[in-house]
C-alpha cells in the first residue's frame, strides 16, 4: 500500500512540472513575438504611456482694449457730505463692556432696594412693636455677631460688665418669618443703666467667635426720627459715623 501511494505522488509531481515548463515556453514565445513588433520589445500597454499629446489649439492674441484717460474728482466734491450732517459721521453703538454691565446692575438694586425701603418705612414705628420690650436706656445693641454665635455665648461675653435682664437674640430675618437665617445682631437688657453704659464704652470692638462686633445704644426708641441702615439710616461703618473710628476698632483682625 505504501508503495502504490509514493509512485502516485511521484506521478502527480512529475505532471505538474511539466505543465509549468509548457507554460514557460508559451510565455518566452510570446515575449519573443512582442520584441518583434517594437524596436524597444514594450508591450502596446507600455507604449501607451509614451504617446505625445495631441498639438495645442491656435488661439488668436487678445486685443487691447484702451482705458479711458484718468480725469480729477473736483467736480464730485459737491455731493459730498459737510461735518454737520448726520450722513458724515453716522453713530456707531457701542458694546457694553463688563465693567458697565456690573454698574448698570449694581444701580438698579440700589433703586430696587430704597423703593423697598421707603415702603418699609412708611409702615416702621419700634415704640408700638408687639417684639420690642424693656426699657430701652437700659437695652445695648450689638451688631456684626457672627452666623453661628449663639445666645447663651452673647450673654457669657457681655455678663462681664453687670447683670443681665434678658437677651433677645435675633436670629430671623425681618421680612421673612417661615426660614431661620440668622440677621447676626442682638438686644442685650442691663438691670442697671450704669452697666449697660459701661458695655457701651468698653465692649465696642470687641471679637467674639472670630469676628469683632459694634455696639452701641438701642436708638429705635432712644433718638427720635431715628431710622435703621436698612431703611436708608443708620451711622455707616460705625456707631458714630466716622471712618477714623471704623478703622481703629475694625480695619485690624
Amino acid at each position: 500500500m505504501g508503495d502504490y501511494t509514493d509512485a502516485f505522488m511521484r506521478n502527480q509531481n512529475t505532471a505538474v512540472r511539466g505543465a509549468t515548463k509548457a507554460q514557460n515556453r508559451a510565455n518566452v514565445l510570446q515575449l519573443k513575438l512582442i520584441g518583434q513588433s517594437h524596436p524597444t520589445g514594450l508591450t502596446n500597454t507600455l507604449l501607451k504611456l509614451f504617446e505625445p499629446r495631441p498639438p495645442l489649439d491656435f488661439k488668436p492674441p487678445p486685443e487691447k482694449r484702451k482705458c479711458p484717460p484718468y480725469s480729477g474728482m473736483a467736480q464730485f466734491v459737491s455731493n459730498f457730505a459737510e461735518p454737520g450732517d448726520p450722513e458724515y459721521a453716522p453713530p456707531v453703538e457701542k458694546a457694553e463692556t463688563p465693567a458697565q454691565r456690573r454698574a448698570r446692575i449694581h444701580k438698579l438694586r440700589l433703586e430696587k432696594g430704597a423703593e423697598i425701603a421707603a415702603d418699609e418705612l412708611k409702615n416702621y414705628d419700634p415704640t408700638n412693636d408687639s417684639n420690642v420690650s424693656g426699657d430701652p436706656y437700659k437695652t445695648l445693641f450689638v451688631a456684626r455677631l457672627n452666623y453661628e454665635t449663639s445666645e447663651s455665648r452673647v450673654k457669657r461675653e457681655f455678663e462681664s460688665y453687670g447683670p443681665i435682664k434678658r437677651v433677645a437674640l435675633q436670629v430671623r430675618l425681618v421680612t421673612d418669618k417661615d426660614t431661620n437665617k440668622p440677621r447676626g445682631y442682638a438686644f442685650i437688657e442691663y438691670v442697671h443703666t450704669r452697666d449697660m453704659k459701661a458695655a457701651y464704652k468698653q465692649a465696642d470692638g470687641r471679637k467674639i467667635d472670630g469676628r469683632r462686633v459694634l455696639v452701641d445704644v438701642e436708638r429705635g426708641r432712644t433718638v427720635p426720627n431715628w431710622r435703621p441702615r436698612r431703611l436708608g439710616g443708620g451711622l455707616g461703618t460705625s456707631r458714630v459715623g466716622s471712618e477714623e473710628v471704623a478703622t481703629r476698632y475694625f480695619g485690624r483682625h
